[in-house]
């Protein structure tokens, strides 16, 4: 009967926590490095069994589970653990803290944790403060990510004019306006040397004649 009642508990908080997010004000915000050693602390206070739950990826997950017994002296027995090389639990002397111990954290130890107690004067496990893990690496990429320019696709050409081009590009230019006013001088002044040939021999022919009237 008792399995039957946990199961039930369980089973309405699982659904709890995949069909709604959890408020951020409820809950304990704790940021760790990759391949660190993380300490989640759970109050025990008049409770005899405590267990460990983790959400990632919409799917939760009994980490371990532990209860008081009080044969040759007060100590807290591990019941279940689902991965005995990098979680433990550790405890007081008196049991009224219980730490969850997390050894070599990766990416996908991040998420929700909720540790849930239960009483010996009742059968129903009564969950604490969950505390949500986030990676900082992965933080710190993601962020990188965002700051990032972003660079243009292959396809699209884009025209870059170099210092040596616009000397090219206007000394040309500054080349051909040069050639075009010594063009034009030059021109003039043949103009104008023609002209005056023309003129001078128009005046000696005019004086030629002038002469032979007189006589």
């Amino acid at each position: 009967m008792e399995k039957l009642i946990l199961f039930c508990v369980f089973s309405s908080w699982n659904l709890q926590i995949i069909t709604s997010d959890v408020p951020e004000d409820e809950v304990t915000l704790f940021r760790v490095e990759l391949k660190d050693r993380i300490s989640l602390n759970c109050n025990m206070s008049h409770r005899y069994e405590i267990a460990w739950f983790h959400q990632y990826s919409q799917q939760l997950t009994q980490l371990i589970s532990a209860k008081t017994s009080n044969t040759a002296g007060k100590k807290l027995l591990v019941t279940y653990n689902l991965n005995k090389s990098r979680l433990k639990v550790d405890a007081d002397i008196e049991i009224t803290a219980v730490t969850l111990v997390i050894t070599g954290v990766t990416e996908s130890d991040s998420g929700l944790y909720f540790c849930g107690t239960k009483s010996v004067s009742s059968s129903e496990m009564r969950f604490q403060k969950p505390i949500r893990l986030e990676i900082e690496d992965k933080l710190t990429d993601r962020e990188d990510k965002d700051n990032s320019v972003t660079e243009p696709p292959e396809d699209v050409e884009i025209d870059e004019v170099t210092v040596t081009e616009q000397v090219l590009m206007f000394g040309g230019v500054g080349l051909a306006m040069f050639v075009f006013f010594l063009a034009t001088v030059v021109a003039g002044g043949i103009i104008y040397h023609r002209g005056q040939q023309k003129g001078w021999k128009a005046a000696k022919r005019a004086s030629i004649m002038s002469y032979k009237s007189a006589k």
